[in-house]
């Protein structure tokens, strides 16, 4: 099957629900198209679902018709084309018209072929440009594709400009960030592996045991990733558990950890020497621990099935807490657009559950013990919102440095704009 088939099948699986990756990776299995249409196949889902509001736009502007009015097959054919012509020069106009054309002749909404055929080649002789609301948050949210409550959020809490420049780095391809399993080998080792297998790693400036990659292709199915010699994480959740600062021979508690890198990366600064207990709500997402450190051959982490909102005595005390909590993902919409649209309707049980989660872990804590707080969002009612809260109701705690921090704050928003990382959140707590 082609890349455009492939691109057009997942569009239509993924509209029905389910996540983007799931979706297109069961195709690519199922189909194994050739590595050219693969990469097409890819740049193509991504693309639209990236810029979904965006081409939604320029079709509801050029045949005057709600979004919600067309078939899905339609739709899907009509957002691949005009992908195609307004996102990919390399692909001549020809071809995106006719491929997609042909897409929906191959459905049972044959008849709205012509349909599809107008309303690509209006974009067309117009040029192939843009068209954009003239309200400033409209335009954001139809130029950046997400949806009209993350423009309003960001330019709040943020700025208009800052919005613009966070959601423009948003359609940046992401760097991979791999963290060098320090028990096993070292991260000259681990790059001359890579090296030779093809790929262009760089050691990243400020963290220790970080490489980073152009691109992801391939480097999984390298046997050094299968043996354990490397994995996963971007840098600012490396940072993260540097502001945790675990140390050897402490008890580690992390009460949110799927997939388990913070908990991994954690168990390398202690020299797998201590006790990380790593927890989360679901059976198969503890697996998903249990294998990762099986991978890496680290002992001191054990996973178990735990809800981080309700204490458990049983557990005793820790010396370290990390709380990564659930949160909206408004700084990894770059990784993952589907995030893009969301509509706010999920803050509200999400911002209690954060406050459950982080009032739960405060009970673990020894004396003098450090309680770290983290998301990956940008959103002050998820982040700067909810430590001041912390704060009122737990006098007994407070604010203490982060260790990477120069300017020795304990508070730390990583914009993607600013660097090359995820948007995410970090706060550092200790007990009194």
């Amino acid at each position: 099957m082609k890349g455009r088939e492939i691109a057009y099948r997942g569009l239509l699986r993924f509209y029905e629900g389910g996540y983007t990756n799931l979706t297109l990776n069961a195709l690519l299995k199922e189909h194994a198209p050739s590595a050219e249409d693969r990469r097409l196949a890819t740049r193509l889902f991504y693309g639209v679902i990236e810029r979904k509001l965006t081409l939604d736009y320029q079709i509801e502007t050029l045949s005057r018709r709600k979004i919600e009015k067309l078939d899905k097959p339609v739709l899907a054919a009509l957002e691949l084309g005009l992908y195609q012509l307004a996102f990919a020069a390399h692909i001549p106009a020809s071809a995106a018209v006719n491929e997609s054309v042909a897409l929906v002749k191959k459905s049972r909404f044959r008849s709205a072929s012509g349909f599809v055929n107008g309303i690509l080649r209006n974009f067309l002789r117009r040029d192939a440009v843009l068209m954009l609301p003239e309200n400033k948050t409209e335009r954001i949210s139809v130029e950046y594709s997400v949806s009209p409550w993350i423009a309003e959020r960001f330019i709040e809490d943020y700025g208009y400009d800052k919005a613009i420049s966070i959601l423009k780095s948003a359609l940046v391809p992401s760097k991979v960030f791999l963290r060098v399993n320090t028990i096993k080998t070292t991260v000259e080792e681990g790059k001359r592996i890579l090296e030779e297998a093809g790929f262009c790693p760089v050691v990243h400036p400020r963290l220790e045991n970080c490489l980073i990659l152009e691109e992801s292709g391939g480097f999984s199915e390298l046997s050094a990733f299968s043996e354990g010699l490397f994995y996963v994480q971007d840098a600012a959740s490396q940072f993260c558990v540097e502001g945790l600062g675990p140390k050897k021979g402490e008890t580690v508690f992390d009460l949110c950890a799927a997939p388990g890198s913070k908990s991994f990366t954690a168990a390398m600064q202690m020299n797998d020497q201590g006790k990380i207990l790593s927890f989360d709500l679901y059976p198969k997402r503890v697996e998903l621990i249990k294998k990762g450190a099986k991978r890496l051959s680290l002992t001191s982490v054990s996973a178990k099935v735990g809800d981080a909102c309700v204490f458990n005595e049983d557990m005793g005390k820790a010396d370290r807490v990390l709380c990564d909590v659930p949160c909206l993902g408004l700084g990894v919409i770059g990784r993952k657009p589907e995030i893009k649209y969301r509509d706010g309707s999920e803050e509200a049980a999400l911002l209690s559950t954060q406050r459950d989660i982080l009032n739960n872990g405060a009970k673990y804590l020894e004396s003098g013990g450090i309680l770290v707080y983290s998301t990956c969002s940008l959103n002050k009612r998820e982040n700067e919102d909810q430590v001041s809260a912390f704060l009122e109701r737990h006098p007994d705690f407070c604010l203490d440095p982060l260790p990477f921090s120069e300017e020795k704050d304990a508070v730390k928003t990583f914009f993607p704009d600013e660097g090359e990382n995820d948007g995410f959140f970090v706060a550092r707590f200790r007990k009194r």
